[in-house]
């Protein structure tokens, strides 16, 4: 199991808003002590911490027969004195994946994208996530992570004040592998939307990454963005949205990226998800109207994107936006 500690620290936001730092999944065996990937205590502010991780060996291969799959996780909270809130999505192959959480004494939780908990200190959670698979077909590898979201049910007060600072921040386990031997159910298959453009970075991206020396970080840390300032939101009208999706940097590699609404994915054009290959040193961009006629007045809107190519690139993943503030007609 690996150790993820949720710091709220003072950071400058560049470029795709006040965004939470991501903390990688270090690639080291899981049987390593929790303090190796740790030099400094927990900073007074800390929002909470968990330790969580799939709990097979990391080159552990799955194999999918047509049967459910089960993939032992576990998530302990590792606050003193605090009750960590901690979502937990899943993702085969870059996709979004719903499943249910099955504890050993048969408790179930119901089917979903993310489960959340809430943990004291040192309590843990050991459960199988049990899926169908939403892509894969015989013969076929992929990749399977999970990506935890800190405090899910925070939402920005309004539109007088729409940040959502360090909430929301993301941290992912090491990949799994997946190995079909049978098709992913028909009715399981998650429908991917390949509409998108590709454009020249704005200018005033490359102004901002001239003017703090990071011009490099174009060729190995890719950003996710919905085009929204931190400080701003996206406002609808009570029936739809326009929401943009915006990719860039690393080098050139396939995403899967999933838009969520209130955690939960929402359909892009009669997508799932937006199967993308980005470009060196230029966007990938689409544009959706989403419908928001069964939301209500105060929404959270973020993406996540993830390459199938998990393990083969130098590469920051999963990536995801900052959290941006929906308001869905007059408040």
């Amino acid at each position: 199991m690996h150790r993820f500690l949720f710091i709220s620290l003072a950071l400058v936001c560049l470029l795709a808003g006040c965004s939470a730092p991501q903390t990688r999944d270090p690639a080291t065996d899981e049987s390593d002590s929790l303090d190796a990937y740790f030099e400094e205590e927990p900073a007074d502010n800390e929002m909470g911490s968990a330790e969580f991780g799939l709990q097979d060996p990391m080159d552990t291969v799955y194999t999918y027969d047509g049967e459910s799959l089960e993939i032992p996780f576990s998530i302990t909270g590792a606050s003193s004195g605090k009750t960590t809130e901690i979502g937990v999505l899943l993702f085969v192959d870059g996709v979004a994946q719903p499943y249910s959480a099955v504890y050993e004494d048969g408790t179930e939780l119901e089917e979903s994208y993310m489960q959340v908990f809430n943990l004291d200190y040192e309590q843990q959670e050991n459960f199988d996530m049990v899926f169908q698979p939403v892509t894969g077909k015989a013969g076929e590898t992929v990749p399977v992570m999970a990506v935890t979201i800190l405090e899910p049910s925070f939402v920005a007060e309004g539109p007088d004040n729409p940040r959502y600072g360090f909430h929301h921040q993301e941290s992912a386990t090491t990949s799994r592998q997946i190995s079909f031997v049978a098709d992913a159910p028909a009715q399981t298959l998650a429908t991917a939307g390949t509409d998108y453009n590709v454009v020249d970075l704005p200018q005033d991206i490359l102004d901002t990454l001239a003017a703090w020396g990071a011009t490099d970080s174009l060729d190995t840390t890719a950003t996710l963005s919905l085009g929204v300032e931190d400080g701003n939101y996206i406002q609808a009208d009570g029936k739809t949205a326009t929401i943009t999706v915006q990719l860039y940097g690393g080098p050139e590699t396939d995403f899967n990226i999933t838009l969520f609404i209130n955690h939960q994915p929402v359909q892009l054009n009669g997508a799932d998800y937006l199967s993308v290959r980005t470009v060196k040193n230029q966007m990938v961009e689409a544009t959706f109207q989403i419908d928001t006629s069964a939301l209500g007045a105060l929404n959270t809107v973020y993406a996540i994107a993830v390459t199938p190519e998990d393990g083969e690139l130098e590469i920051n993943n999963p990536v995801k936006t900052a959290s941006v503030l929906l308001v869905n007609g007059e408040v």
